[in-house]
């Protein structure tokens, strides 16, 4: 059945004709009308010629859409579950074929050799099928005993597939005071590609600091998951992951459950201010994992892949007018969780990314968690070298609505230059208090002898023994109200061997009032060797218009205040700019700067330049995406191309915008993107935006939801084609106009629309269409002919033009 549009706002909206039509048929029918059944569909003939119906459209709309003949492309389901997307054949009345290939993506039981399309119906009368060309779905329901038995339902998701990519995360600073420069580059980039479900990447960062270099490579790894056995392997320069002892960098090999691997790749979120536009490192176990430049006030670093869950990370901001300020964020306030259930194995040879020289050792080692009661959960792990050993258990309880408490123990003992053994106890609580009260506090307490591995791997001189943490503590608060906004508070304190210790807290809040939004963020560093500056920022912003806002703010950093007044403004989805001037109480200076972010279809950029009154300025740049290499050519990204993704072709079409998971992309000059993020066994949906396609062109679906297995490249293509919609005023023979309301159809009587007011008819597709008919409610007959432009205006959605109907 073809589709009616209607006219809103001046343009044609494709509307699904029967079931209104139908509905207002039975409207006015009257009950006699449907008591004759010899008419067509059981109508009065009669009664439907008074009110100026053709039975035969009557007829014709009730009959249930359906696919045309030939193959499509749907989503199959089963009994409700998901079974993947296939290409099925359907006969000229739409029925599907149910061949062997479907059966088997169906895992349904194969009647005897050989299979036909209705084999299955046969065996299985009761079934249901359900075509649904709207969504492009094909339902099958059927009893159970013609499912085939299976331990584990993993058929529904793609597999498979080959592409290479390159992440980038590229940032540049260059800083001018007087006849005095500095100059810093840093590039965070992942390379690897992913074939046959194997995910193979390699992660490093380079830096550069005025002309010297430095380059660290972070893991280089192979993996591939096993999904009817839930398990996930690791070869090559890998994390180890432990659910109780704390992992080490090791080039060796991995076993773990895959809702392990969800753990050992989560990553953490970093919060502080900076005085000025500043280079922020961050390290764990002394290696540099993420390096970048932020500008001038609050900062938060999203998606930094820790080495481990359970080693503090030290961040190191570096500031533009001068100085330097560290500060040690625990493990604990990164969020420590619950082990995931499963089991973890690895071996292999303990590697140092920090660059201390020493034999590195074999290790072993094996962990697993289970669950002991619906709100107990146990974790159990050892690790062990040629002279070092470790084992530790944890206990994860849920007690009550909202609540989760955990305790870990780990007990070392080390036999190389140190003959030590210690304990050291974890103690995490998490409460949602009430609808706005929540808290965390953690504890962690270790005693001198206590040793990681790659403490005692790699030898250090005594001061630093005695820079080791003894215990650390933190706590989290948060707030929420409707109208006076959210608060949130964390403070962390740590003490070491020697007796030194060093506390830090930050704090935040912000509410809107009307479209008014007002925030503040404050840091203290407290004790510890270096002194750090404490640091207060206020903020207001106050719209002026839908997409400009108007931004003012106080902040103070180690006795000195500065305020200052800024503009933003979000001219489109792909482009925003920032002005602004900054005044000193101190020395009276301003500073003005100015800065774009742009997404430029596939990339984003980051561009921002500041002076001052004392000859100081200084410029910023940064560069973030991804390229994926496939067998169509090369696709970019503007986001980061993640384990699992997706290659999206419209056409041959460039400019289509479509909406992702990661967020809007734009197709390229061979009319492909790249879907950089789908969630491995789940279900993400790809939307094309319709607006951005010519006038001229029709797609099929624009909707696809993608459900992949991990490390799938899947593909997915919408099916787009070239239109010519010609909106026709219609006269017969005599000149007169046509009778709304009259039927048009093939020569084969397929419905394709019916007249409208003022004589008019649209028809959605002109090109390579037949002969058309027009059937008047008396059952007059006349042929619709009309004459095309030349060539076509693709900038409107139809053309008009006079057409006459002849009758023969």
């Amino acid at each position: 059945m073809k589709t009616v549009l209607s006219y809103r706002d001046g343009e044609a909206v494709p509307i699904r004709p029967a079931l209104p039509l139908v509905l207002l048929l039975y409207a006015l029918m009257p009950d006699k009308a449907w008591a004759d059944d010899t008419s067509p569909a059981g109508f009065d003939a009669q009664t439907l010629h008074q009110r100026g119906i053709d039975p035969q459209l009557a007829s014709l709309l009730l009959a249930t859409p359906r696919f045309a003949a030939g193959r499509h492309s749907v989503n199959l389901r089963v009994n409700g579950l998901r079974r993947g997307r296939l290409e099925v054949s359907f006969d000229p009345q739409g029925n599907p074929c149910l061949d062997r290939a479907l059966l088997d993506a169906a895992n349904l039981v194969i009647p005897a050799e050989p299979v036909g399309c209705q084999d299955f119906l046969v065996r299985y009368p009761q079934s249901l099928v359900e075509p649904d060309p709207s969504t492009l779905t094909l339902a099958l329901v059927v009893p159970t005993e013609a499912l085939r038995p299976v331990q584990q339902d993993i058929s529904g998701y793609q597999t498979g597939g080959f592409a290479g990519m390159l992440n980038y995360d590229l940032s540049g600073f260059y800083n001018r005071f007087g006849e005095d420069a500095s100059r810093f580059g840093s590039a965070n980039t992942e390379v690897g590609f992913n074939a046959g479900d194997w995910i193979v990447r390699s992660r490093q960062v380079q830096t550069w600091q005025d002309g010297l270099s430095r380059s660290t490579h972070l893991e280089a790894y192979a993996q591939r998951t096993f999904a009817s056995h839930q398990a996930v392997l690791q070869a090559g320069q890998i994390n180890l992951y432990n659910p109780v002892l704390s992992g080490a960098q090791i080039t060796g090999v991995q076993v773990l459950t895959e809702h392990a691997l969800q753990e050992q790749g989560k990553s953490a979120q970093i919060q502080g201010i900076a005085n000025s536009p500043a280079q922020v490192e961050v390290r764990q176990n002394g290696a540099l994992i993420h390096s970048t430049v932020v500008p001038a006030g609050p900062f938060v670093l999203n998606d930094v892949r820790r080495l481990n869950t359970r080693s503090d990370v030290e961040v190191t901001v570096k500031e533009s007018v001068g100085g330097e300020r560290r500060f040690t964020v625990p493990a604990a306030m990164l969020g420590l969780g619950l082990p995931a259930p499963g089991y973890s194995v690895a071996a292999g040879r303990v590697r140092n990314v920090g660059g201390a020289e020493a034999e590195a050792p074999w290790v072993v080692s094996a962990g697993w968690t289970g669950s002991l009661h619906p709100q107990l959960t146990l974790g159990s792990g050892v690790l062990a070298t040629g002279e070092y050993r470790s084992a530790g258990a944890s206990l994860g309880w849920l007690p009550w609505l909202d609540s989760q408490i955990q305790v870990s123990t780990q007990l070392s003992n080390t036999q190389s230059w140190e003959k030590v053994s210690g304990v050291q106890t974890d103690l995490s609580w998490s409460q949602r208090l009430s609808e706005r009260w929540s808290f965390s506090a953690a504890n962690s307490w270790r005693s001198s002898g206590y040793r990681e591995l790659e403490e005692s791997t790699y030898e250090r001189d005594g001061s630093q023994r005695n820079s080791r943490y003894r215990d650390q503590q933190s706590i989290n608060l948060g707030w929420s109200h409707p109208q006076l906004g959210a608060f949130s508070a964390g403070v962390s304190r740590s003490s070491t061997f020697d007796g030194n210790s060093s506390s830090r807290a930050l704090a935040a809040w912000g509410t809107s009032i009307g479209a008014v939004s007002l925030s503040a963020s404050a840091e203290w560093q407290m004790g510890g060797r270096q002194q750090q500056d404490n640091a207060v920022y206020l903020t207001v912003s106050v719209p002026l218009g839908e997409s400009r806002r108007l931004r003012s703010w106080v902040r103070n950093s180690g006795g000195q205040n500065r305020t200052g007044l800024g503009l933003t403004e979000q001219l489109d989805d792909q482009l925003s700019y920032r002005v602004s001037a900054e005044h000193d109480s101190s020395d009276h200076e301003v500073e003005t700067s100015v800065g774009i972010s742009a997404l430029p279809r596939y990339t984003q950029l980051d561009l921002s330049y500041s002076r001052s009154d004392a000859e100081r300025s200084s410029y910023q740049g940064g560069a973030r995406g991804g390229v994926v290499v496939h067998g169509n050519g090369m696709t970019f990204t503007p986001y980061p191309v993640r384990d699992t993704f997706a290659l999206v072709s419209v056409g041959d079409m460039s400019g289509i915008k479509l909406s992702t998971p990661s967020g809007p992309v734009w197709t390229d000059w061979q009319g492909q993107a790249v879907v950089s993020q789908v969630a491995a066994y789940g279900r993400s949906p790809v939307e094309v935006q319709t607006r951005s396609l010519p006038r001229n062109a029709d797609i099929n679906n624009g909707l696809a939801v993608i459900s992949a297995g991990r490390g799938a490249v899947d593909r997915v293509e919408f099916g787009v084609g070239l239109t010519r919609r010609m909106l026709l005023t219609v006269s017969d023979d005599q000149g007169n106009p046509m009778p709304v309301g009259a039927s048009v159809t093939t020569n084969t009587g397929e419905f394709i629309t019916l007249v409208q007011d003022a004589s008019q008819v649209f028809l959605p597709n002109v090109l390579d269409q037949g002969a058309l008919w027009i059937t008047t409610s008396q059952g007059k007959r006349c042929e619709l002919r009309y004459e095309l432009p030349a060539k076509a205006d693709p900038t409107v959605y139809f053309e008009t033009a006079p057409a006459r109907c002849h009758t023969p």
